[in-house]
């Protein structure tokens, strides 16, 4: 019978799963929400949103990707290489933060992910950012060859399964609900020679994590990764499903009250911040120190000390900044563009002091953080990089502030004291929440 995730002894079971190596995600879309002022938003919405508009059509309500690809395929008549072609090209302009992702992403103990989305590189992407790795990664596929992966066990790198293809990478990405079940047909056939991801899916705990799937679908879906009949769950291993509070999730759940299988009330944030927060208490020295650069002219120095204060007052955070750790002998430029470059987040300290002297230290260092925050977006690095404050009554968008700060949100910290609020978004940035 199905149980709910709620004791301690339930997270601390995962927790020892994690640490073993012996717990498979499964994710699904509901991980994919993006930040936009400061509201999180479904990469699905976005995309069914810019796909629909793309063919003219303004009159729909939100819908999931399945769903706009479902419309214009049927009412509309377009044909799914033009559905696929334009948006390779959404996908490959996706340059958004998903911190719901990136926490999940920062438990260092979880190294193989299967993957439901077909955007997977926001995936790869973030594991990249995160992690400092690149991901490798094999895409199902009903058309093309795909091999197995590596033995499991002995992952060094992040690795992924999409097990849906990939819009970038496969010429058959499951789009429609058609393709979905058409999918879930071959799969059992074109992965009998995939040992080792049949391993992870045959062997281990399985956690589907914001997998919502329409109704017909969920028997479907769960039967086939699980690899076993349903009846047998809970037998030999653990199936933890996670989804966000809707209808579909209601069917989802009376449906499965018939196994065992465990299922957790909450959100697939809340899921996700708990469990983080869980391992990082279990993991101190897992947990990689951050380092903030604080750049500033040396006028401000009470405030930059003020703000480097109460910063450091947040766990694993270090600040730096020039005029305390250069020492004789160093070249002076050369240490100040490694730290900056190596810096998890960029904090300039905009005055009237700081403003007053145009090619001064301070404005090399803005400069170079600007050039910094480039080749990271580059790269494909999707968390914040930049944060300006102001620290005096200095006008934020006054011409004298270099257009790649005033274009972005610039927040207030009065003579460096911030606020809970400034701290809490530093905590967040940092993925440090």
């Amino acid at each position: 019978m199905n149980k709910n995730l709620s004791e301690q002894s339930d997270w601390d079971e995962l927790l020892d799963f994690i640490s073993d190596r012996q717990l498979t995600p499964v994710l699904g879309k509901e991980m994919y929400k993006f930040r936009e002022n400061n509201i999180l938003i479904p990469i699905e919405e976005y995309l069914s949103k810019q796909i629909l508009g793309s063919y003219g059509v303004t009159d729909q309500p939100a819908l999931v990707l399945t769903q706009a690809v479902n419309y214009l395929m049927n009412e509309k008549r377009v044909k799914t290489m033009d559905i696929i072609r334009k948006l390779k090209s959404l996908v490959r302009e996706i340059n958004f933060e998903f911190p719901l992702l990136t926490e999940f992403l920062g438990i260092r103990d979880l190294n193989y992910f299967i993957n439901t989305a077909v955007y997977n590189n926001v995936l790869e992407n973030n594991l990249a950012a995160v992690r400092t790795q690149d991901a490798t990664s094999i895409n199902f596929s009903i058309n093309e060859p795909f091999s197995d992966s590596n033995d499991l066990e002995r992952l060094q790198e992040p690795f992924v399964f999409n097990v849906f293809g990939s819009l970038l990478n496969t010429v058959d990405p499951a789009l429609s609900e058609d393709d979905m079940l058409e999918y879930t047909g071959y799969f059992k056939e074109k992965m009998k020679n995939a040992t080792n991801i049949i391993n992870a899916l045959k062997n281990k705990n399985l956690l589907f994590l914001g997998c919502s799937f329409p109704d017909w679908m969920v028997r479907f879906i769960l039967r086939l990764l699980s690899n076993e009949p349903m009846h047998d769950w809970g037998t030999k291993r653990t199936i933890v499903v996670v989804n966000d509070p809707t209808d579909l999730r209601k069917m989802q759940f009376d449906f499965l009250k018939n196994y065992d299988v465990t299922t957790y009330d909450g959100t697939t944030n809340d899921f996700v911040t708990e469990l983080s927060r869980q391992w990082k208490q279990k993991n101190p020295l897992a947990v990689k120190n951050k380092m903030v650069f604080l750049s500033y002219t040396v006028k401000d120095k009470d405030a930059v000390e003020n703000l480097k204060k109460a910063i450091e007052g947040i766990n694993n955070v270090t600040c730096w900044y020039d005029n305390r750790e250069i020492v004789a002998g160093d070249d002076f430029k050369t240490e100040i563009a490694k730290n900056i470059k190596s810096a998890d987040l960029f904090i300039p300290l905009i005055s009237a002091n700081s403003l007053m002297h145009k090619d001064g230290y301070v404005q090399l260092e803005w400069f170079t953080a600007d050039n910094v925050n480039t080749f990271r977006k580059i790269d494909g690095k999707t968390d914040k990089y930049l944060m300006p404050v102001v620290i005096d009554d200095t006008n934020p968008y006054d011409t004298s502030v270099p257009k790649y700060f005033s274009e972005l949100s610039i927040g207030k910290v009065p003579l460096g004291n911030p606020g809970q609020e400034f701290l809490s978004q530093i905590k967040e940035t940092l993925n440090l929440i």
